[in-house]
């Protein structure tokens, strides 16, 4: 009869969606249990609450994510197929596979600071690095230990579900559930309101975790004033800013060797800027110095730049730094050093790099003035110290104001140039003088929102004037980044590893480049000595554009070049 085998059949799903419960609370504890393996990689928060938070995000958000998998997928199987044993083995098949995943995320996590993608899967089978291959392929191996058991529980429950079924506890254990996750949305809404860091920093920790936030919420009835917050935010760095290993080791000198040492950066100064028709005394002084013809700012921004200036680290660290106010190696050895140190900048961008990190004890830095004004005030400050028996570090950052078109650009570098002619003649010849940008510019009349990091935005001159340097042009590729270790290895005879502190190489005794790496808070570019550029996101998505700037579809990237940029880029992380 039709209405007994509907009743048949309505038993039969009402028993297979039963035992998809019990099935799915195995897979939740199993989930937690993998899970917690993420708070041995985490930068583990210092305060008592946020070490709670990361126990109820890890409760709430596994139970979603596998309970959301079985309504998903089992809970529609459970109509679909009819022959019970077929239905379990799916389910055992299905959860094998994502339990196995969730194993593997772990690592890629430990590894990278980053989940599973299609292009970080990509770098695991990549049959160009077997060595690593055969490493993932070990986190394969419990694949069978989770499918037996698996297999062992689902027959067990299967048999015993008349028995489950009379328990009591379930249904308390999934509103346990549920409001842990409610609670850890909450409690990350109003942390990401109030920038309470200890929890907004484990925004990434979880695969298929994106946190609730209540920003625009607030704002629209008053509780937040969103200029103050953006300013903060400025300030302070980013919510999900890591902290940072660095230096690893404490740093040590045999020597005592205290050169003065002069950094000019020209805000908005292209690489073909310095040639003699259009800045003449630079374009002299370039004559007797070193030249890098192939050298790229670390940042198309001015904060971004000056951290590989500066940090010898690549710009995704600057929101550590900014958060954490961590100072520079090379301005620790210059104040353990005893040197004087003069700033003198025109520009306002750098305020936060400033004064929450480079520099927050140095007392005769000056407010925002015209760039007349801070070469005047540097040149005297050059002539009354350097003759007062006590090494100098003088820094000078000039600008060049924004949205002018190509006409206007070169009477902006005529006056800058006449500007650095009052300055050449205070510096001696055994001074090291380093003039670069902080990054290139942009004409008003150029298009460049097909590509967020242009060869002109990023691409920048790089002066040396030191009696440790040939005189002459270098034509291999070069980076921000290489400037510090430089400094530190034969100015100031640090015996660490370059490793120690920086992410960049010696420009005196190793090779060049084969790439450099250019970074805002979001992307990673990797420009390769073609000038093919490869961007990546935090996620693991990535585009190609070509040495004109143009986006062009990659079916297959250079995954050995990934993998050696990820392993160097995540080395300074906290862990």
């Amino acid at each position: 009869m039709w209405w007994r085998n509907s009743k048949q059949f309505r038993e039969e799903t009402s028993k297979k969606i039963s035992w998809g419960h019990w099935f799915a609370l195995f897979n939740i504890l199993w989930a937690i249990t993998i899970g917690s393996r993420y708070a041995f990689i985490i930068d583990w928060p210092d305060t008592l609450f946020g070490k709670i938070y990361f126990f109820i995000s890890l409760l709430g958000h596994f139970s979603f994510v596998i309970f959301t998998c079985y309504l998903l997928i089992i809970f529609p199987l459970s109509f679909l197929i009819k022959n019970e044993r077929t239905f379990r083995g799916l389910t055992v098949i299905f959860s094998t596979i994502g339990l196995t995943l969730l194993l593997v995320d772990t690592e890629v996590f430990f590894r990278f600071n980053l989940h599973l993608s299609a292009l970080v899967w990509n770098l695991l089978v990549n049959p160009d690095n077997g060595e690593l291959s055969r490493v993932w392929q070990i986190f394969f191996a419990p694949m069978p230990i989770i499918l037996l058991v698996q297999m062992l529980f689902s027959r067990w429950s299967w048999q015993k579900l008349r028995s489950l079924e009379r328990q009591k506890w379930l249904r308390p254990v999934g509103i346990f559930f549920l409001c842990s996750f409610i609670t850890a949305h909450l409690i990350y809404a109003w942390a990401d309101a109030f920038i309470y860091r200890p929890i907004t920093m484990q925004k990434s920790n979880f695969p298929l975790s994106y946190p609730m936030t209540a920003r625009s919420f607030l704002e629209k009835h008053g509780f937040l004033d969103k200029e103050e917050y953006s300013q903060r935010i400025a300030e302070q760095g980013r919510l999900d800013a890591l902290k940072l290993d660095y230096p690893k080791h404490p740093l040590v000198s045999t020597e005592q060797q205290n050169p003065n040492l002069i950094f000019i950066t020209l805000s908005g100064l292209r690489s073909d800027a310095i040639v003699a028709d259009k800045m003449p005394n630079l374009s002299a002084f370039a004559e007797n110095a070193t030249q890098y013809q192939k050298h790229y700012s670390s940042g198309n921004q001015e904060n971004t730049g000056l951290m590989g200036l500066f940090y010898g680290l690549s710009a995704t660290y600057l929101d550590s730094v900014l958060s954490h106010q961590t100072q520079s190696v090379l301005l620790q050895q210059l104040q353990q050093r005893k040197y004087q140190i003069g700033v003198f900048s025109s520009s306002e961008n750098s305020t936060a790099l400033f004064r929450q990190a480079l520099f927050p004890q140095i007392k005769n830095t000056t407010r925002k003035l015209s760039n007349e004004q801070q070469t005047a005030d540097f040149t005297k400050w050059l002539e009354q110290n350097k003759n007062s028996g006590k090494p100098l570090m003088g820094y000078l950052n000039l600008v060049i104001p924004t949205g002018l078109s190509e006409q206007d650009y070169l009477i902006q570098l005529d006056k800058i140039d006449q500007l650095l002619a009052l300055t050449f003649p205070q510096i001696a010849d055994t001074d090291i003088v380093i003039i670069t940008a902080s990054h290139g510019y942009i004409f008003a009349n150029q298009n460049s929102l097909n590509n967020r990091f242009t060869e002109e935005s990023i691409r920048v001159p790089l002066i040396i004037s030191w009696n440790a340097l040939m005189k002459g042009k270098v034509e291999g590729l070069t980076s921000h980044v290489d400037i510090l270790p430089t400094l530190m290895k034969h100015a100031f005879k640090v015996n660490n590893p370059i490793s120690d502190y920086s992410q960049g190489q010696d420009l005196l005794t190793e090779p060049q480049h084969n790439w450099a790496l250019v970074a805002n808070y979001r992307w990673n570019a990797i420009i390769t000595a073609d000038g093919t550029q490869y961007h990546i996101d935090k996620k693991g998505n990535y585009q190609k554009y070509n040495q004109r700037n143009q986006l062009e579809s990659s079916n297959r990237p250079p995954l050995g070049l990934f993998l050696e940029v990820f392993n160097k880029e995540r080395s300074f992380i906290n862990k």
